[in-house]
């Protein structure tokens, strides 16, 4: 009986001290084991980070409409040039002698036109005279029409042939200059299929943009004419500036988020800024200075189990999307309290309501085995 008694004391202790231990926390235990923050007044600063590729505003692709032998090329990477200048040629001599040929077609059907217009008139008089019958005669008007419709096939296919032999001089569109060289003497094109591009041309390196992506839950809060500040590895101390320019409205979507692409204007008067680098970019969406703040962190402290007997009231559901739910210590007792946010950055958000400057809320619960911020059950016996 003895040994009962003492083995159901010990169970009796075991139990109170777990209770006390895990479910009934003084004040000042309480106050201890908390870390609290401030409302603050605060500076906020809304930005909206991406990366992107830096590209020139208008690059021209030079390519050629006959198929040939590259026979010269007079430009290089880097080169400046300007609109009509001769930059390669094709070797012209099957383009020479195909409009030799058509010439020649051409020369002929004008001659067989020549023919059929006098045939016609001779055969007008002798019909009058009576000479000839109506059907004769028709068929002289007949063969002045096909005639008539040779030439005209003549002229038309030796024109085309002129304008192929001119398109063995291949010439620049634009002034600007050139960025890719896709060719090199005695390299044979074939323009049957599509037209090969011989040639980029940057037409002004000194109005660059950049291509970035956002997403469609930030693409709300980009208007054109902002601001963006982007950095280039090639010049890591260097911010650069730039402006929205365009928001396209053809989106894609990549791992099932929708993306919208962002056009950024940039001014490069000095050059430094070269086509195909990695810009990493913030675009300033709003900033607020003075406004009560706390961290964001504090939004993600969730209560322990062993401190959910002290809640004073259940934390109510289905918030706003601007509400939040703090926890504030009052007393023995802590109270959740339903806050509206405003703008908000990586650090801080601002405190529209709920709360005033100077008040004290929880942040972190800290206890030996029990992580920060997390609601765990109580560890077993």
């Amino acid at each position: 009986m003895k040994k009962f008694f003492i083995l159901f004391f010990i169970i009796c202790i075991s139990g109170l001290s777990f209770y006390l231990y895990y479910y009934t926390i003084s004040k000042d235990k309480i106050s201890n084991k908390l870390e609290m923050v401030r409302v603050e007044k605060g500076y906020v600063h809304k930005q909206i980070s991406s990366s992107g590729t830096i590209q020139p505003r208008n690059v021209v692709e030079v390519g050629t409409q006959v198929s040939g032998i590259i026979e010269e090329i007079f430009v290089d990477y880097n080169d400046e040039v300007k609109e009509g200048q001769l930059i390669a040629s094709l070797d012209k001599y099957l383009l020479e002698e195909d409009a030799k040929e058509k010439q020649s077609n051409l020369n002929t059907a004008s001659s067989k036109l020549k023919i059929a217009e006098l045939n016609l008139k001779r055969n007008q008089e002798l019909f009058k005279e009576g000479y000839i019958s109506q059907s004769e005669l028709e068929e002289y008007e007949i063969s002045l029409a096909n005639a008539q419709y040779s030439y005209d096939s003549a002229i038309a296919a030796a024109n085309k042939s002129n304008r192929n032999l001119g398109y063995a001089q291949i010439t620049s569109p634009v002034d600007g200059t050139i960025i890719s060289k896709e060719v090199e003497v005695g390299q044979t094109v074939a323009a049957s299929l599509s037209t090969p591009t011989l040639f980029q041309i940057a037409e002004d390196l000194t109005k660059m943009q950049i291509e970035t992506s956002i997403s469609e839950a930030d693409i709300g809060m980009i208007k054109s004419g902002m601001e963006a500040d982007f950095t280039v590895d090639a010049y890591p101390a260097n911010t650069f500036k730039g402006t929205i320019g365009q928001i396209r409205l053809n989106p894609s979507t990549e791992s099932n988020v929708v993306i919208y692409t962002v056009i950024i204007n940039i001014e490069n008067e000095d050059k430094k800024l070269l086509p195909g680098m990695t810009a990493f970019v913030n675009i300033s969406v709003d900033e607020k200075e003075g406004v009560p703040v706390i961290p964001k962190s504090a939004l993600q402290f969730k209560l322990p189990a062993n401190l959910r007997s002290y809640v004073s009231s259940i934390p109510p559901s289905g918030l706003k999307y601007e509400e939040a739910v703090v926890y504030k210590l009052n007393g023995e007792k802590i109270d959740p309290i339903v806050i509206t946010t405003g703008l908000s950055d990586d650090s801080f958000i601002e405190v529209v309501g709920g709360l005033k400057e100077g008040d004290e809320i929880i942040s972190e619960y800290i206890e030996k085995g029990v992580k920060k911020s997390e609601g765990n059950r109580p560890p077993p016996m």
